[in-house]
């Protein structure tokens, strides 16, 4: 018995250890994961650029994955109108931006409306690379 309550009392430690360390984006389950599209543009096969979203909360995770010089870059629009509704732009690789509705920062609440995001990468000089863009109907 006091084996089986010591690594329970372990088990438990680990288990808390672990959500501690866990990062924003993998404690919201996200509805909607898209990648930058590099193999298209730059000749990688690898994904620099990682898009997370979760419809409820308006949780947006935006993360750079390359040590390559290129951050990823997000534009929030509405797509019926086009309004931009907020930008965000992780760089080095590691980086993680986020917004979500109930941070306080105009625009991060979105509206239960179609939303496009666009999500590409960038460096100095160079123009958009990887462009991805996708349209939800948020909430709906």
């Amino acid at each position: 018995m006091k084996r089986l309550l010591t690594a329970a009392a372990v088990a438990l430690v680990a288990t808390a250890g672990s959500l501690v360390v866990t990062t924003p984006a993998q404690a919201v389950d996200c509805d909607h994961v898209w990648y930058t599209d590099e193999s298209d543009s730059i000749g990688s096969v690898d994904q620099g650029g990682r898009l997370c979203f979760a419809e409820h909360g308006d949780y947006v995770f935006l993360a750079d994955y390359d040590a390559d010089g290129y951050s990823v870059l997000l534009g929030v629009f509405m797509d019926g109108t086009g309004q931009l509704l907020y930008t965000l732009k992780a760089s080095g690789a590691g980086d993680v931006q986020t917004a979500n509705a109930s941070d306080g920062i105009a625009f991060h609440n979105l509206p239960e409306v179609d939303i496009r995001f666009r999500m590409y990468l960038t460096k100095s000089g160079s123009g958009p690379v990887g462009d991805v863009t996708h349209v939800v109907s948020n909430d709906h």
